[in-house]
């Protein structure tokens, strides 16, 4: 048994439970811990874990059996009896480094054959994509769900369920989601519409860490006025001593977001 510092970057309804999962932060591994229920989820009621007070990016010691794996994918690790304890809060920038360019799996768009999965397993279910165009609307059943219009990722005519408590209750009272954010994606457990269907394992939005919007038209601004990205990271260090534009506050990345448009192109 080890105790592991996992970020958390999902905390996600699991049959009215949860399922948490995150990146640990010395070895940047994918970790989900799960329990000795049939599906791991991670009941609510547990003594020991808090689930519904951590949030995404905090960091959690957890207490981790790193022999006793579960299910096919790479990323199951059983949690031990213990207290899990919220050490500390991760940074956007971060995480970047973990952003993939490609979706797992990518012959495939909304599901994963899960025969598929058992063949090649243990297999990674879990990743991180930065998204620039996500938009959230209701389907014909009145759930949420998630478009990722990014063409890289081929996912443009795919709805995706959000499984992320604290966006559906945003979406729920009326509120926006940012169309830039770092999207958590997860396959879910093998689900079939009947007893002939292929067994699926649906792409869900486990997570999502909204950034600010100006980041982006930040990035177009400095590309208009002819900066390269020395420029731009000596602009934050010397106004205001950040590193990169992902660790602005609001106020900040206007300022900033202003202080290019007022310059002329080169």
């Amino acid at each position: 048994m080890s105790t592991m510092n996992v970020i958390c970057l999902a905390n996600s309804y699991k049959h009215y439970d949860r399922c948490i999962a995150g990146i640990e932060s010395t070895s940047g591994q994918w970790i989900r811990p799960v329990s000795d229920l049939d599906d791991g989820r991670i009941p609510k009621n547990d003594r020991f874990i808090k689930a519904e007070e951590i949030t995404l990016l905090d960091r959690v010691d957890i207490p981790i059996h790193k022999t006793q794996k579960s299910g096919h994918e790479i990323e199951n690790f059983r949690y031990t009896r213990g207290a899990w304890k919220i050490t500390g809060k991760a940074q956007v920038a971060d995480l970047l480094r973990y952003c993939e360019l490609d979706l797992l799996y990518p012959k495939y768009q909304q599901a994963i054959p899960y025969a598929y999965l058992q063949q090649n397993a243990p297999v990674r279910s879990l990743q991180l994509i930065e998204v620039k165009s996500f938009v959230c609307q209701k389907n014909r059943w009145d759930k949420w769900r998630g478009v990722i219009l990014d063409e890289q990722y081929h996912l443009m005519d795919v709805e995706l369920s959000i499984t992320d408590p604290m966006t559906l209750e945003k979406l729920e009272r009326g509120e926006s989601i940012s169309t830039h954010a770092l999207l958590c994606l997860s396959l879910g457990q093998p689900w079939q519409k009947t007893l002939s269907d292929e067994l699926l394992c649906y792409r869900l939005i486990a997570g999502v860490i909204e950034l600010l919007p100006e980041l982006e038209v930040i990035l177009t601004e400095m590309n208009r006025i002819g900066w390269h990205t020395q420029q731009g990271q000596q602009y934050l260090s010397e106004n205001f001593g950040k590193k990169s534009r992902y660790q602005l506050t609001e106020t900040e990345a206007k300022q900033f977001l202003d202080h290019l448009r007022s310059l002329k192109s080169a």
